[in-house]
C-alpha cells in the first residue's frame, strides 16, 4: 500500500534527462521550493461563484474532498461535521465548533488531511466573510505552529498553506479594505511575515501583497508606514528581508495579474511622511534606503 513517504518520493523525482542519460533523479529541496507557484487567480475559472442549490461552500468542499481523501482522520472529521454544514444558518450557528475542529487538525501527524483542511477553512471563509475576520489571529497561530512542527521542510505542504491563505485574503479583501482593516492584518500576521525562513517570507509577501495593491491611498500609506516602522524599531536581517519582499511583491503583482501602478507605491515610499519614520533612529534613513 502506498504511504506518505512513497508519495513524497515520487513528487521529488526530476524526470528530465540527467547526467549520463539518467532520467529519474531526485530534486533538491531548493528545486522543489522554486517550482512552487502561488497564483489562485489563474485558476478562478474552476471555482464556483455560488454554492450548490440549498448548500454551502463548506458542504460542497467537504463532499469534494471526501471523494479525494481516504485518510482515516479526514473521514472521521467528515462524519462529525456533515450534520453542521447542510445550510448556511447551521454553519453560522455552529461556526465556532466547525472552526475549532478545523484548526485542531492542522498537524503534521495528519499530513494526508492538511490540504483538505486548509481548503475547508478557505471555504468556510466564503460562507462567513464578515464573521471570519475574527478567526484570522488563530489561523495565523495555527499556520506558524504547523510550519514549526516540520511543514517548513515540506514543499507540498508549504504550497498548500499559501494557496489556502491566498484564497482567504482574496475572499476577505472587500470586507477588510472597506472596514479599514489593512493595518490590523499586518499586525496579526507578523509571525508569518517574519518567519525565520526566507522562502516562507517570500510566499507570505506574495500572497499578502494583494491587500496593499487594492487598498485606498490612505490605507496604502498607513500599511507601508506600518511595515517600515516594524523594521526601524527592530532592524533585524529577518525583518529587512520580509519587509523588502512585501514591498517588492506589492509593486510587481502576480504572474497572471501584474500590477499596473507600481509608481503609486514608489510615491508613498519616497514621501516625507515615510522618510520621517526613521528620523528618531540613527539607522532609520539607511534602513529606508535598504528597503527601497
Amino acid at each position: 500500500m502506498a504511504t506518505p513517504s512513497h508519495a513524497r518520493a515520487v513528487k521529488s523525482l526530476n524526470k528530465s534527462p540527467g547526467l549520463h542519460g539518467r532520467r529519474f533523479v531526485f530534486k533538491t529541496f531548493s528545486q522543489r521550493i522554486e517550482e512552487i507557484e502561488i497564483d489562485v487567480y489563474s485558476s478562478l475559472n474552476k471555482i464556483k461563484s455560488v454554492p450548490s442549490e440549498g448548500s454551502t461552500f463548506l458542504r460542497d468542499c467537504l463532499i469534494e474532498f471526501r471523494e479525494l481523501n481516504t485518510a482515516e482522520d479526514f473521514i472521521s472529521f467528515y462524519e462529525e461535521m456533515m450534520p453542521f454544514v447542510q445550510t448556511l444558518p447551521l454553519v453560522i450557528l455552529h461556526k465556532e465548533t466547525i472552526f475549532s475542529q478545523l484548526i485542531s487538525r492542522l498537524q503534521m501527524k495528519a499530513r494526508l488531511s492538511v490540504e483538505a483542511i486548509l481548503r475547508l477553512i478557505a471555504a468556510l471563509c466564503r460562507d462567513l466573510p464578515d464573521d471570519f475576520v475574527s478567526f484570522l489571529p488563530r489561523i495565523v497561530d495555527s499556520l506558524v505552529s504547523l510550519l514549526k512542527s516540520g511543514a517548513d521542510r515540506e514543499p507540498d505542504i508549504i504550497e498548500q498553506i499559501f494557496v489556502a491563505w491566498s484564497y482567504i485574503l482574496m475572499y476577505l479583501q472587500k470586507s477588510l479594505l472597506e472596514n479599514n482593516r489593512l493595518v490590523d492584518v499586518l499586525k496579526l500576521t507578523v509571525k508569518l511575515r517574519y518567519y525565520p525562513k526566507e522562502y516562507v517570507q517570500e510566499f507570505m509577501a506574495a500572497t499578502t501583497s494583494l491587500l496593499l495593491r487594492n487598498a485606498s491611498e490612505g490605507q496604502l500609506r498607513k500599511g507601508i508606514a506600518r511595515v517600515m516602522l516594524e523594521v526601524v524599531k527592530k532592524p533585524l536581517p529577518v525583518k529587512k528581508y520580509g519587509a523588502s519582499a512585501l514591498l517588492y511583491f506589492v509593486m510587481r503583482g502576480t504572474m497572471s495579474m501584474p500590477y499596473s501602478r507600481p509608481d503609486r507605491v514608489l510615491q508613498q515610499l519616497t514621501s516625507k511622511r515615510i522618510f520621517s519614520i526613521g528620523d528618531e533612529c540613527d539607522q532609520g534613513k539607511f534602513l529606508h534606503q535598504d528597503l527601497v
